[in-house]
């Protein structure tokens, strides 16, 4: 073996903690041997670092691309740019502009220019940007007039398409500097060669992300500390274009592309370690980051943005909706912060269901019924997925449902298919989670199907767990685990979280970060079981008296598994909780209704 000798072969070998010949690194499989971590990172190493390939930035690669640089037609354009320090007009001119994305300052100073009121935050990008380009900029702060209320709605409205019609995007993160250029240069390099592959198809996340971030490089930790990842217009405004770059202060570039491929193993590895904090960072931030790769690919369904931008911050709520629109392509919605937000949310999810897409339904489960106000029982908000530890694994698809054009219900609320599976004919006395654990067991459902039941809809489907972690047939060890984290016979300090010291990885171990999140779901928490002809649920205990039914609802896993809602005969138009189905076999439903729950 290669023994290393020269300081950065050194310091690479100590991300592993591997001290001549002795391994901390663990063994990984590759061309059907097993050699140490270390060995298989410091060869690829080499091989990225002796191509000496650098970033170029941002107005060296737009420069050399100009000739082939056309305005686009296809798109609403801005009303105004800033170009040469003076507003210029843009809806009347085909002109190529750049679009930049930033982070306002928390308390932004304004001052007068051309007669409307600017930051002086945004002067000041305009002066530093335009000594490297002759294209003019679309800057929020500068070009929509923030005293001018119908002209901002109008330009808001206007506001994907602004970001997708540019030359380019340019999204500034002062956090930026040569070091993270080179340390996510470098990351994506190595996610493209054997050793990564190798660990990828094991399903090795402590390797996947010690490969891909340097072992922890703190220019990663600075990198995404930035405030600018957690803004939620700037989720939209990096993922609408394909020639999107990351920029620093000294114009430092890093095509965001790039940053998102490093941030899938880094989200693989946040998702199955106990401990909330990965390169400074929650689980949830990651779940947030590594979705926007998906985002530039294809529109989003709402309920798949809900759980990404969803984690951000806004300073106005009703932003929450209205940064949502370009992804999930719902610009049909026009803004209007005159509308109370209940309102805004509520016509977010029904234009979203007015176009096939159920999946926001996935989020609904999380609704306090008792506390919300009319037309909102059914109805996600920001605040309660924030309060959730992470996004599920398991992903939502909605399903097509006939044309009904006979609606029931009141004057207020969303309207929402669903097909009966029957009254209830049995529900258990409320009991807390190891009560129902028991019970499940006592009626003969095995350990996947309790697992989905519970956890389902907070963790992720037991199937999805064993994709994630590259293992087969964990619902039962799942479920152990997770008991005994939720009875205290196992404490959660006391296991660990993978098998990183110098042991060989086992597959699929990762799968004890998920039974931790599963103990956490339902502390304190009283549960009913509840069984139609049709199928079984689990569900809070709610206020809902007198008979019940069970009704499938328009969104189901890949594997064909639904959400259900629980509705009582006392209050029909009202939905009492929902849950996840397990189906009876061969038992059938009534057909597809339309109801506006309030």
């Amino acid at each position: 073996m290669h023994m290393p000798t020269c300081p950065t072969e050194i310091s690479q070998m100590n991300i592993w903690k591997c001290e001549n010949e002795r391994h901390q690194c663990g063994k990984m499989i590759e061309h059907n041997a097993a050699i140490p971590r270390c060995r298989a990172y410091l060869r690829d190493y080499k091989n990225v670092t002796e191509r000496k390939t650098t970033y170029l930035t941002w107005h060296q690669i737009i420069r050399n691309a100009e000739r082939n640089v056309e305005a686009t037609t296809t798109y609403a354009r801005p009303q105004n740019c800033i170009r040469d320090g003076k507003l210029v007009d843009s809806a009347s001119s085909a002109e190529p502009y750049i679009a930049i994305s930033y982070a306002w300052d928390i308390s932004p100073s304004f001052k007068k220019w051309e007669g409307r009121r600017v930051t002086e935050q945004a002067l000041h990008i305009a002066d530093r940007l335009s000594k490297h380009t002759s294209y003019a900029l679309w800057i929020d702060a500068i070009c929509i007039d923030q005293d001018n209320e119908p002209v901002k709605m109008v330009e808001l409205a206007k506001m994907a398409d602004i970001y997708r019609g540019a030359a380019a995007v340019l999204c500034l993160v002062p956090e930026i500097d040569q070091t993270a250029s080179r340390v996510v240069e470098h990351g994506t390099g190595m996610i493209d060669l054997d050793g990564f592959r190798a660990l990828e198809q094991a399903g090795d996340t402590h390797g996947m992300y010690m490969f891909a971030s340097q072992g922890s490089n703190n220019a990663l930790h600075k990198l995404f500390s930035s405030r600018w990842w957690t803004r939620v217009w700037t989720f939209q405004e990096a993922v609408l274009h394909r020639i999107t770059f990351l920029v620093g202060e000294k114009e430092e570039t890093i095509h965001i592309s790039d940053v998102l491929k490093i941030s899938h193993p880094i989200s693989r590895r946040a998702a199955t370690q106990k401990k909330d904090n990965l390169l400074g960072q929650s689980s949830s931030f990651w779940d947030s980051v590594h979705s926007m790769s998906n985002a530039m690919k294809a529109y989003m369904p709402l309920g798949t943005a809900i759980s990404s931008v969803w984690r951000r911050q806004s300073t106005v709520t009703h932003d929450m909706a209205y940064s949502l629109l370009g992804v999930c392509r719902l610009e049909t919605i026009t803004p209007d912060y005159r509308l109370p937000v209940e309102k805004v949310f509520a016509d977010l999810v029904d234009k979203a269901s007015s176009k096939g897409d159920f999946s926001w339904l996935r989020w609904s489960h999380l609704v306090d019924r008792d506390a919300a106000c009319e037309g909102m029982s059914m109805v996600p908000v920001p605040a309660t997925v924030l309060a959730t530890p992470a996004s599920a694994i398991t992903e939502w698809r909605s399903v097509e449902v006939p044309q009904m054009s006979v609606v029931r219900g009141g004057a207020v609320g969303v309207c929402i298919p669903h097909r009966s599976t029957g009254v209830i004919r049995w529900q258990s006395q409320p009991e807390d989670i190891k009560g129902v654990i028991d019970m499940l067991q006592k009626l003969s459902y095995g350990p996947e199907d309790i697992w989905n039941l519970l956890f389902g809809l907070h963790v992720g489907f037991a199937c999805d767990v064993d994709r994630a972690v590259g293992g087969s047939g964990l619902a039962q060890a799942l479920l152990n685990l997770a008991t005994g984290y939720i009875d205290g016979t196992i404490k959660l300090e006391d296991s660990e979280d993978d098998l990183v010291g110098d042991k060989p990885y086992t597959r699929g171990y990762g799968f004890t970060a998920y039974a931790s999140m599963a103990a956490k779901v339902w502390r304190n928490t009283q549960l009913v079981v509840m069984r139609s002809q049709g199928g079984t649920t689990v569900v809070p205990t709610h206020s809902g008296t007198g008979q019940a039914r069970l009704h499938r609802l328009p969104v189901e896993s890949h594997r064909g598994t639904c959400l259900c809602l629980v509705v009582h005969d006392n209050t029909k138009f009202r939905a009492s909780a929902i849950g996840v189905m397990v189906e009876e076999d061969h038992a059938g439903s009534g057909s597809w209704q339309f109801t506006r729950f309030s």
